[in-house]
Order: structure tokens, then sequence, then C-alpha cells
């Protein structure tokens, strides 16, 4: 049998986006997991964004991809197309398994949820010519998962391993519960410590939702293996600021520094108290939260912050308050529209009501999605661009760059550098991609 998965564009509308250097980690695993399965398969991996991609050139007896919510329309024109060629699809992500229905319009058959426990019946319904329409994989441990296949695919800065999955908090605009569990799941620390030492490579991303919590004691064990076990690697992660306040955070932090983190995005949202009750993410933030920024920097890790604006009737000055506070605190931003995506609480509360007709390709973080009275919804886009073209010119990386401690010297400056210039090219693409349409 020969299998292809596909990684959809992650630009507007299917525009492709060349400058992420981290391999699509789905792309990866998926590949791992069919070769635990099939070792026998022929598998091709295909990242849209760097590929050009073309059917004609695609000979599978599956083709598999992967959707978020903003490539859906981009998979399902692709999905069509190849069916009509002869060629089964499946489809899975985030997207389909919140709504395999729409999904299943396209496929041959769809993947809701994780696929380890699913995949293998998938496989043998197909060899046997009975492919279902509709599989569900279940919440399983994390023990003996397989390595991700990171053989197949070449020239990416970094490669990526995960230790856990799942979400205790309840953001209104986070779909991670629904998709992977409201309680974690841990994979055993030796399994994560032999994973990345299978791959001789030294820049990896951690794809954990939260890469030092709430188990704050476990994740400083995590880190103190890392830190005996793999030498010379460097990594970058998500995480949350309430891990930092806990008693152990100082410890942890320490751990995390020389087992190679170099950067952690933080899920910041918002620096107004008003808009994180609103989004319901108070619980992970606690107090005192420039402090654990603090803390973070001194221990040599660079923190970029992820910051979600356009807010229901949120004030315009937000975006001049974002700019402010993080020149104030020479700190990287993310600014991105919050997105009421299918499988959250937010999508529930606004379903129906939303901009753009509900079309999936403006789900992309670009995007005005919320009702704003008075359609000022371009106005709360403009703003965000003009955001983005003021905190990533060259002099204000260069700020960021030097404000950096020298405890993280060289490694943290070089991630730093690395994920600014990527921002800041992603951006310079998104802005032609729209000046062509």
């Amino acid at each position: 049998m020969k299998i292809t998965y596909i990684f959809p564009p992650l630009g507007h509308g299917g525009e492709q986006v060349r400058s992420i250097p981290l391999v699509p980690p789905v792309l990866e695993y998926l590949a791992g997991l069919t070769t635990s399965l099939r070792s026998q398969w022929h598998i091709r991996l295909i990242n849209a964004n760097v590929e050009a991609y073309d059917a004609g050139n695609v000979d599978a007896d599956l083709v598999g991809i992967s959707i978020l919510t903003h490539q859906s329309s981009w998979a399902y024109r692709v999905a069509d197309d190849l069916r009509s060629r002869g060629v089964r699809v499946m489809l899975g992500g985030p997207h389909p398994s919140i709504l395999p229905q729409e999904a299943g319009e396209h496929a041959d058959t769809v993947i809701a949820g994780e696929a380890e426990g699913i995949l293998d019946t998938l496989f043998a319904d197909l060899e046997q010519g009975r492919l279902q329409p509709y599989y569900e994989g279940a919440f399983l441990p994390l023990d003996h998962v397989p390595y991700p296949r990171r053989d197949l695919v070449k020239g990416y800065v970094f490669h990526s391993f995960f230790t856990s999955r799942g979400c205790p908090y309840d953001c209104k605009f986070c779909a991670t519960p629904a998709l992977h569990g409201s309680s974690m799941r841990y994979r055993p620390i030796p399994e994560v410590i032999n994973d990345i030492a299978s791959f001789r490579h030294r820049m990896w991303f951690c794809t954990d939702a939260d890469i030092w919590g709430p188990d704050v004691v476990r994740y400083t064990e995590l880190f103190r293996e890392m830190a005996a076990s793999l030498k010379g690697i460097y990594w970058v992660g998500e995480g949350s600021i309430a891990s930092v306040q806990h008693p152990q955070g100082e410890e942890m932090l320490r751990w995390a520094r020389r087992s190679g983190l170099m950067q952690v995005w933080i899920g910041w949202e918002s620096f107004s108290h008003d808009i994180l009750r609103e989004y319901g993410a108070t619980a992970k933030m606690l107090v005192a939260r420039e402090d654990a920024l603090k803390k973070i920097r001194d221990n040599g890790i660079d923190p970029v912050l992820f910051m979600m604006l356009g807010s229901r009737n949120e004030s315009l000055q937000e975006y001049e308050r974002v700019a402010e506070m993080c020149d104030r605190l020479a700190i990287t931003p993310h600014p991105v529209m919050v997105v009421p995506y299918p499988g959250t609480a937010l999508y529930e509360e606004v379903k129906g009501t939303t901009a753009y007709g509900g079309s999936w390709d403006y789900y992309d973080g670009m995007h005005a999605v919320l009702p704003q009275t008075g359609g000022r919804n371009a106005e709360h886009e403009e703003a965000l661009k003009n955001l983005w073209v003021e905190m990533f010119t060259v002099p204000r990386i260069l700020r960021r760059l030097r404000a950096l401690p020298f405890r993280g010297f060289p490694s943290a400056h070089i991630a730093s550098g690395i994920v600014q210039f990527a921002l800041r090219t992603a951006f310079r693409e998104y802005l032609r991609n729209e000046g062509k349409k």
C-alpha cells in the first residue's frame, strides 16, 4: 500500500507560508504511527507550504489530510479533486474531529479524535475493501506511543516532540480540552528522553499545550532528566504563567534552562483583566504576571507573548497598549485576533453572528471574526496590521535581542532572532498575498 499525508498551506485562502522553520509535527507523527502498524507500506509526506502540490503527481492508495479550521476550504478542494481521480481520501485533525459530518462530504473516511486507537482498524478495513465513513478515536494512555518518522523530511530548523496531552483550564477560546481531554495525560519520562535521543538533531519544538504545567514537580523531574541525558540540544515550547508562580517555579525554570529550553511562548492573551475574565482565562494567569516574566528572562529563557485581540466591543486602544507594554518590557509579541474555533465555548456563544458569513478561510487569526458593533471589524484588522508593522521593525527586533540577559547567551539570542525574523517574514508574505488579492 502507498499512503500520502498532506499538511495544507497555513496562509489565508490556501496561500503558502514558506518561512515557518518547523516541520509540521502531525506529518512526522502520522508517518511514525503508520510505520508502527504497517512497516511495509510506502509513506510520502507533503507540506504544501513549501512544496508545489499537484494532484496529478500523487500516487497513493490513500491520502490523509490533517486540517486546522482555516485550512479546511483548501483541504476540501484538494480532497474533492483527488476523489474525482479515484484516490481514496481520509480527513482528520482538529477541524474534522469537531465537525465530522461537514468533513465527511469531502472524504471517503473521517477520523475524529486521536488516531492511535483506531488507525489499525481503519487500515485493516482499507486492506479488505470495506473502509467505513467514520472512525472515532479515544483518549488513550501515552505509554509506548511510536516515535515520529523524522527521517522522511529534511531542511527544517526544528523537529518536534511531545510529553503530554490535554489541558485542565477552561478558556472559552481554546479547543484543546475537546480535542485531547480536560485532564492531563503524560508520556513516561524515559520514553520522552529516548524519543528525542533516537534522532540526531539539535533544535527542537515541544508541542505540549503547556510545557511546564500544571504538575510542576513532574516537569521539574522531566527537565532534570533531559539535562542529564540529552547533551547539546536546544528547544522551544509553549507555556503558562501560573506554573512559574508555583513555590517550585524557580527550581523548575533553572532545570528548564539546563535542559536546553531557549524560548517559551506564553499564553498572555490580554493585558486587560476584564477581557481575561471574558475569556475565562484568569485561572491560568494568577497574579504578578510581569514578575513571572522577569523570572523567566532572569533564568536565560526568552519569553514571547501570545496576544489575542479583537474581543467583542474591545477598544482599538488595546492595540496601542500592546505596543506600549511590549516596548516597555522589551518583549516579543505574537498578536492575533481571537478566533471562535469549532469545539470551543466561544464558538457556541457567537455561532450564526460572526463576520464573513462563517467562512472558514477567515478563521486564520488575522481577520476579526467576532461580531463588533458598528461594523468595526475592518478597523480591528487594520489596527492589527499596523501593530505587526510597528512591532517587527529591525530596530525593535534588535532592541529586544539586546535586552535578553547574558545568562541566556547564545542560545536564547539565537532562538529569539530566528523566531522574530521568521514572524517578520511570514507577516510580509501575508501582506504581499493580500495585496495580490
